[in-house]
């Protein structure tokens, strides 16, 4: 049981794609026992057991099928007879007779935050994201920058040279990134990287004449307009923020709006 919980918290400190899974009651005949707990992970292996059979099948097949996007406890009916009012009600067809309920429960998060550039802006955002629910992880080629002394909240800090950024990284269509280096021609090179890829959120730091001096480079390199179209920038909700607390407010604000789906108020400000 130790090893399980110590799993649990490895697991929630890497972000990496699981479930936990408990049975909460039982009612009747079945093999199944109260307080019997597993881990799941994306493909189907799991550490521990709930006992095994129909039920135990059934909730991996939910997990592999992507069903469990947030807590819920699902009613596993082994009666062979229809049941009303069960909420998350799943039939199985058994001899058992009994009634299962499985609390299953993600230990990842959907909403991982790339900050690229770890100076003033991203110490306090990386706090204030983390705290707003985004897994953080801080990239800069500085390693004085990219440390927990820097960014304590942050989950992850790395240092990495940004010309091997998306060599380095496997980003995903799911993640967030905020572009704010400490130099122009490093956000342009990072932007010309990500840019190609599709991301829940790309956005840039800059005065909107920095972001469209940017945006003309790149399409001089031969960079589609319609790709940086997508790119919020300048970042964040236009609020007149000046310090980096008020920074990190006005782009968190904009994270939360899309992550929300509230993409008619989380607009972009770039003007191309």
């Amino acid at each position: 049981m130790d090893n399980l919980f110590s799993l649990i918290s490895k697991l929630k400190e890497e972000n990496r794609e699981s479930y936990f899974a408990i049975i909460t009651k039982t009612k009747g005949i079945t093999s199944c026992r109260a307080g019997a707990k597993m881990i799941i992970f994306s493909d189907g292996k799991t550490e521990g057991t709930i006992g095994g059979g129909e039920v135990e099948f059934e909730v991996i097949k939910l997990v592999k099928e992507g069903k469990i996007e947030k807590p819920t406890t699902f009613t596993f009916n082994l009666t062979g007879k229809s049941i009303k009012n069960l909420k998350h009600s799943i039939d199985i067809d058994s001899i058992c007779g009994g009634i299962v309920e499985v609390f299953v429960e993600p230990l990842h998060t959907k909403e991982n935050l790339y900050i690229i550039g770890g100076g003033h802006c991203a110490v306090e955002l990386s706090e204030l994201a983390s705290k707003c629910g985004f897994f953080v992880c801080v990239i800069d080629e500085r390693k004085e920058w990219a440390c927990t002394e820097k960014h304590p909240f942050a989950h992850k800090t790395l240092s990495i040279e940004y010309s091997n950024l998306t060599k380095e990284i496997k980003f995903k269509k799911s993640d967030y990134v905020v572009i704010m280096t400490p130099k122009h021609s490093h956000d342009k090179e990072v932007l010309k990287q990500l840019v190609k890829i599709e991301l829940k959120y790309l956005g840039m730091m800059g005065s909107l004449h920095k972001v469209n001096e940017v945006f003309k480079q790149l399409i001089e390199e031969g960079i589609e307009k319609e790709l940086l179209k997508k790119v919020y920038a300048p970042i964040g909700f236009p609020i007149q923020s000046k310090t980096p607390s008020e920074i990190a407010v006005s782009i968190t604000a904009q994270l939360i709006a899309i992550k929300n789906n509230l993409t008619t108020i989380a607009f972009s400000n770039n003007q191309l």
